[in-house]
């Protein structure tokens, strides 16, 4: 055990120390598979974003959209950050690249060493293995400064009762962090929430791997009112509540009590990299009737906590475009001020500078153009990197589209859409010419074979989109115009990817033919459609998408449409007829599970008065092989049987119907028991009526074998072959 004072054991990795009191920590520690493979990963430069590893602690460690969930605090350059479980460094980057001193403690010195490789080349960082209670013991007693400027403990909820075993860990934990902060300084914490929306609808809970267990009181996370409680316990007097979504792993966006999600917005919740889950229902559509009912807060999958004095001008919501090309990856904050909000474009790379550099110079272009038809571009002001625009108040023409959609006024939407068209064609008029693939069109959108001649502009923002299309007080603004390149391309591709991006959430519109409506052929909508795959590809610059990995690595989603027709697999419906005729409420369902044979073997014992009955096997097309069916009465009789299939002479009976029944309309009275021996083998419906047509055909065959003219024809031929026999 280290003592207050004892010396470190350093080792060295590029600009970054990795310092240890405890010489017995390699002989103490677990030896993980995991990390010798990030470790090589690490050494060998493997890039998350371009790299072909596929797996969930590959993902977990490297990807960097981990560091989204802490990036976007205002971490300053004369501020000193502690983090507490660092881990491998998941979030570390994002505070060494701000900070003036950051200090991380990591119990696991395997994983300190990766921390420090990973960050070698950074001159403001340190790492300290071991307990991080006692090396901080040991680090506020070297050191002559009062405390940090934040403490970023995103795992100490979670960690708390590792290190502190009484009755309120958690409590004691943040209690006794506190004592290391600065004066006016921040602690951030992060907890999954038990009642996180995913967990209702199947996901697995992650600490302990079973279904449900968090919500039935089983498992270790969360709600919102039992963190809200253990802050106060804890003293934190002033915390800020955010919510990652769509969880803490890999979030895109940070919302806050001040800026909530609005509808439509969360469609990115299937994230089941560990392992499989069920999907009882569709989040997307859940949550947008909490965000409607105000309740999305007690459903948030996460929480980030904020303690600590809030300053005048913060953050409320920030989200994160860094899945795509280093040149375009940019994250982008909604800020609050004194008079009002302000939108902020920072880069989050080198290359993407000149990306943000170059939206003021596109305003001032758009404007010029745009102002010609009575429509502004949104102002913006750069501010050295960061490009900030005019928050403005009012109405987007999507949701003047969606309030049309919910009152069902579709004729309304529709000549809606024909106005946007006309606004879209008038506005780029003046600047329009006679389109020619040229400049850097085929790098951006492939070479499609247009079939008729169009007209575009020399440059064009690309995101000429509903949403982006604002009404205020003001007149009409565009209010984002990040995708606008000095690149021709039709007036129509336009058109017709603002609708498209419009209807791909909204399936109920899809009858309306909307497309066709405002003139783009089927034609034209496969060839816009492949422009679009080829503009997403150059935006990513072979970037893998956290969308692909999720493809390529998560554990299997089981819907409820899966669920029940497993469960209706083995199970076969009786109906009985006392009088009444064959009905739902007097039917029972039986299992029917197949012995090593494959046979279902069923006893039933029959109601009195029972006159006939009616058994159907599945619920969806099938063969039926009926090898017994007996009744009793005394001993026992065979029974006679109609159905609605088709005999297949030995195979048994062929059901093209998902509706298959087995009659037996008349039983002797007093028959009190049913006994029946029959294999059920379920057939996918294209493979029924493929059986079904060809026994048309070779009963069709065999009539026309065995009818008299074809007999006759026969014994002419027959004749004619000897006659011609020498």
């Amino acid at each position: 055990m280290s003592t207050m004072n004892e010396a470190w054991q350093e080792e060295q990795y590029g600009n970054v120390t990795v310092r240890y009191m405890d010489k017995d920590i390699l002989k103490t520690e677990p030896v993980r598979p995991e990390d010798e493979m990030i470790r090589e990963l690490v050494e060998s430069g493997y890039d998350c974003r371009r790299g072909a590893e596929n797996s969930w602690p590959v993902l977990y460690h490297l990807s960097h959209l981990r560091g989204n969930l802490t990036e976007w605090l205002p971490v300053g350059p004369s501020d000193t950050v502690l983090e507490l479980g660092a881990d491998t460094g998941q979030l570390t980057g994002g505070y060494v690249k701000k900070a003036g001193k950051v200090i991380c403690l990591e119990d696991s010195l395997s994983r300190s060493r990766i921390l420090a490789k990973r960050y070698e080349t950074a001159d403001n960082l340190v790492v300290c293995a071991g307990n991080p209670w006692k090396n901080l013991e040991q680090l506020a007693a070297e050191s002559e400064e009062t405390g940090f400027d934040w403490i970023m403990a995103v795992g100490l909820l979670q960690q708390a009762a590792k290190y502190f075993p009484g009755e309120h860990p958690q409590t004691e934990a943040i209690r006794r962090l506190k004592r290391y902060l600065k004066p006016g300084g921040h602690m951030v914490l992060a907890a999954d929430n038990r009642f996180g929306l995913k967990y209702w609808a199947g996901a697995m809970e992650p600490h302990t791997g079973g279904y449900f267990d968090s919500l039935e009181g089983r498992g270790t996370l969360l709600s919102q009112r039992e963190l809200e409680q253990i802050l106060q316990k804890s003293g934190c007097g002033e915390v800020l509540f955010y919510y990652p979504y769509p969880e803490r792993w890999f979030p895109t966006a940070v919302y806050s009590e001040e800026w909530l999600p609005k509808q439509g917005e969360l469609c990115q919740n299937l994230r089941n990299f560990e392992g499989e889950r069920l999907l009882l229902f569709q989040e997307e559509k859940v949550y947008d009737s909490l965000i409607e009912d105000g309740r999305f807060p007690e459903f948030a999958n996460a929480y980030l906590c904020v303690t600590g004095p809030q300053a005048e001008e913060h953050t409320i919501y920030t989200k994160y475009s860094n899945d795509r090309s280093e040149r375009f990856m940019i994250r982008t904050d909604i800020v609050k001020k004194a008079d009002g909000f302000e939108v902020c474009k920072i880069p989050l790379s080198e290359a993407a500078k000149e990306h943000v550099r170059g939206m003021k110079h596109w305003e001032e272009v758009l404007d010029k153009w745009y102002k010609k038809n009575h429509i502004s571009a949104n102002r913006c002001e750069l501010r050295k990197n960061t490009a900030c625009f005019e928050y403005l108040s009012g109405r987007t023409f999507e949701e003047h589209l969606d309030e049309l959609r919910r009152r069902r006024d579709y004729a309304g939407l529709a000549s809606e859409l024909f106005r946007f068209k006309a606004l879209l064609r008038d506005t780029l008029k003046p600047e329009l010419k006679v389109f020619e693939k040229k400049g850097q069109f085929t790098d951006m959108f492939g070479n499609p074979s247009f079939v008729r001649a169009y007209e575009g502009a020399d440059v064009n923002n690309l995101d000429w989109i509903f949403g982006n299309l604002m009404e205020t007080e003001d007149g009409l603004q565009i209010i984002d115009y990040e995708w606008t390149f000095p690149v021709q391309v039709p007036v129509e591709y336009l058109l017709w990817r603002a609708v498209s991006l419009y209807l791909n959430s909204r399936e109920e519109l899809s009858h309306l033919g909307l497309m066709a409506q405002l003139g783009i052929t089927a034609e034209e909508e496969v060839l816009f459609t492949e422009m679009e795959r080829c503009f997403q590809l150059w935006l990513l610059d072979g970037t893998v998408t956290i969308g692909a990995r999720y493809l390529a690595t998560a554990g299997r989603t089981i819907t409820l449409e899966e669920m029940i027709n497993t469960s209706r697999k083995h199970r076969i419906q009786i109906y009985t007829d006392t009088g009444g005729g064959f009905s739902e409420a007097e039917s029972s369902w039986m299992t029917a599970e197949p012995d090593k044979h494959g046979i279902v073997h069923l006893e039933l014992i029959l109601p009195e008065r029972v006159r006939a009955l009616r058994l159907d096997p599945a619920e969806t097309t099938c063969l039926v092989k009926i090898k017994r069916l007996l009744g009793e009465l005394g001993g026992t009789y065979p029974l006679t049987f109609f159905h609605n299939g088709r005999e297949l002479e030995e195979q048994g009976i062929l059901y093209t119907t998902t509706d298959p029944q087995i009659l037996i309309p008349e039983l002797t009275a007093g028959t009190h028991r049913l006994y029946a021996e029959l294999t059920i083998e379920e057939l996918y419906p294209d493979t029924a009526y493929a059986c079904m047509n060809l026994l048309n055909r070779v009963r069709t065959a065999e009539r026309i074998y065995t009818s008299a003219p074809f007999r006759l024809l026969k014994k002419m031929r027959n004749r004619f072959k000897k006659s011609k026999t020498p």
